[in-house]
């Protein structure tokens, strides 16, 4: 999990970063510049924001209700050393706030507030011998098989996005244009959908036209062995005849020789 941190004092900082040492999240600082905050949220999955709330070139909380415009499944961690409107802050962040922290804050106050932050799901996508996506261990459902074939070609894009009308060729070769894209559009409605069930509806990135996966919110054999070797022995996606290309890549460099 990543979180982010914005204050405008240096030692405010140097003193956060031994709190979140052994927390396992993945920490950014930076220190007055909310526009790079913001870049971040907006280029990043940024599951914590802790925010200072008197700032120079903005205030926190107004900080915060743009970051939850960018992403409204952002947590927000409030700090402050003034006394605080709680309930204007809470009215204003909504269920995105975790908690107001009043300075000076020891580690332990600090870690129990950001032990109640929801873990990410364990999220394992399997493409040898049949693809499948498995949330905690259990396999998902799909609705509908066209959307689970959506998934699997954003996943042999190992993070890059599909543009429409490449998943419209893959997907439905033999359907006009227009159609193909009205097709496309159900199931990214439909992948949408089991994705939210699931609680994992930020593994994709939907935008207009196009669509691309979060490889940092998954395990997946494939991206496994493209990014630490070894032997490729099975078949991959093998329910799939668009994926033939990538199965003879991966037995020419990885197959057993």
């Amino acid at each position: 999990m990543k979180l982010i941190v914005l204050d405008d004092e240096v030692a405010a900082l140097n003193n956060f970063l031994p709190m979140i040492l052994d927390t396992g999240f993945v920490c950014s600082m930076f220190k007055d510049d909310p526009q790079a905050a913001l870049d971040c949220v907006a280029n990043e999955t940024v599951d914590v924001a802790v925010l200072d709330v008197r700032m120079p070139k903005i205030d926190g909380i107004t900080l915060a209700e743009q970051m939850i415009a960018i992403d409204n499944n952002i947590k927000i961690i409030i700090i402050s050393g003034y006394s605080q409107n709680e309930e204007e802050i809470k009215n204003r962040l909504g269920d995105n706030l975790v908690d107001i922290l009043y300075k000076p804050y020891d580690a332990a106050a600090f870690n129990k507030v950001l032990s109640s932050v929801t873990p990410s799901p364990k999220v394992f996508i399997k493409t040898f011998n049949g693809f499948d996506l498995f949330v905690n261990g259990k396999a998902v459902r799909f609705s509908s098989a066209k959307a689970k074939e959506l998934l699997a070609l954003l996943t042999d894009a190992n993070g890059s996005y599909v543009q429409m009308e490449t998943a419209v060729d893959y997907l439905w070769q033999n359907k006009d244009a227009e159609h193909g894209k009205n097709l496309y559009r159900d199931a990214v409605c439909r992948l949408r959908l089991t994705l939210q069930q699931n609680g994992i509806e930020r593994l994709v990135r939907f935008e207009r036209g196009r669509a691309i996966i979060d490889v940092e919110r998954a395990e997946c054999d494939y991206w496994n062995i493209l990014k630490n070797g070894g032997v490729f022995v099975a078949r991959y996606l093998p329910q799939y005849e668009w994926a033939i290309d990538t199965e003879a890549m991966l037995s020419i460099k990885y197959g057993e020789q």
